[in-house]
């Protein structure tokens, strides 16, 4: 696992899932999943407390069903950037306000993707 704070209360996650997850922290400092950076929507037959409770599980490598592997998610992307665990993130760029605008990842799929924040929708939605 993981992460890169691409500002004071905002950061990326990367790890066992094929998606960078972003986490953004409220006013009291509790950090909370937002979405995946891959993804423009979460499903919406999905509760929040659920994606969440999946997003963390992802991110330290656990699943909801335990330790087999040969589950379905259906909330996992196919076909997104990358295709296996990612296993490296990386800034590339900063902003003049001093947080990341780009940077990459890199996974065991052997794919190298750069991600642009400054042309991607808000990170927060």
């Amino acid at each position: 696992m993981w992460v890169l704070f691409v500002s004071e209360r905002t950061l990326v996650g990367v790890g066992f899932d094929c998606n960078p997850m972003i986490f953004a922290a409220d006013d009291t400092g509790l950090w909370s999943f937002v979405r995946f950076l891959d993804e423009m929507k979460a499903a919406p037959s999905a509760s929040k407390a659920s994606q969440l409770s999946e997003a963390l599980g992802k991110l330290y490598g656990q699943s909801k069903q335990g330790a087999s592997s040969d589950t379905v998610e259906p909330s996992k992307a196919r076909g997104g950037a990358h295709e296996n665990c990612i296993t490296c993130i990386v800034p590339l760029r900063k902003g003049s306000d001093g947080t990341i605008k780009r940077f990459s990842t890199s996974g065991l799929d052997g794919k190298v993707v750069v991600w642009d924040l400054e042309n991607h929708v808000s990170i927060a939605k």
